[in-house]
């Protein structure tokens, strides 16, 4: 009778089951810490794609940046934050108030990111016995009685920044981002490298770990 020894295959299949295992386990183990890194890479992104948007087109965008900074992150008028949970992200926007002066004025436009995404008109009153004075299609005005602007923002301000907020989510998050990082998770080349002599469950773990950690954000 011929007889075969599987020992040692037997021994490798168990290490190969403990490796895949703990590999599975330090993707659940992380996944919370994966859904934080996930909302950090998707805020940065969103500010660089507003930034982008706005100095290409600034009519649209102005409104939610401070007077001249327009594309600039150090002029932001909106923050985004993130909120996450089990198995989900949510994220929330909301506009900021601003702390500059317009050209020209000596008091700043707290509002101006609300009141021109709105599009809602304003009325700008003398102080006192003083006299408005701006720039209008023939030079300067200067009166004494109020003056009702209808689009402080301009035509194409109002609803600017909810439609590049959109834009945002519904297609560049899916188009760009996360194909992006999906493609960089398709091939699991964490497990082939731990794969091997020495195998076991808790090199299977922080194989599965480093798997489900996101290395860099969106280029």
């Amino acid at each position: 009778m011929i007889t075969f020894d599987a020992t040692d295959f037997n021994k490798t299949l168990e290490q190969a089951i403990g490796y895949s295992k703990g590999f599975i386990a330090g993707i659940n183990s992380n996944e919370q810490m994966f859904l934080y890194q996930m909302a950090e890479v998707i805020k940065q992104a969103f500010y660089k794609y507003i930034d982008s948007s706005a100095r290409l087109d600034p009519s649209s965008l102005h409104h939610v940046y401070e007077w001249g900074m327009t594309g600039n992150a150090g002029g932001r008028l909106f923050e985004l934050e993130s909120f996450v949970g089990t198995g989900f992200i949510r994220f929330v926007s909301r506009l900021l108030p601003s702390g500059t002066t317009a050209p020209g004025g000596n008091t700043p436009f707290v509002d101006k990111a609300e009141i021109m995404e709105a599009g809602v008109s304003v009325t700008i009153t003398p102080r006192g016995d003083g006299a408005l004075a701006f720039e209008g299609d023939d030079g300067m005005v200067f009166t004494t009685e109020s003056v009702t602007v209808q689009s402080p923002g301009g035509p194409n301000a109002e609803g600017g920044f909810a439609n590049a907020f959109n834009e945002f989510f519904t297609s560049f998050l899916d188009q760009a981002l996360v194909k992006e990082l999906t493609r960089g998770m398709e091939t699991a080349d964490e497990f082939s490298r731990g794969w091997g002599k020495g195998m076991n469950y808790s090199r299977g773990v922080k194989a599965g770990m480093d798997y489900a950690t996101i290395k860099a954000g969106i280029s």
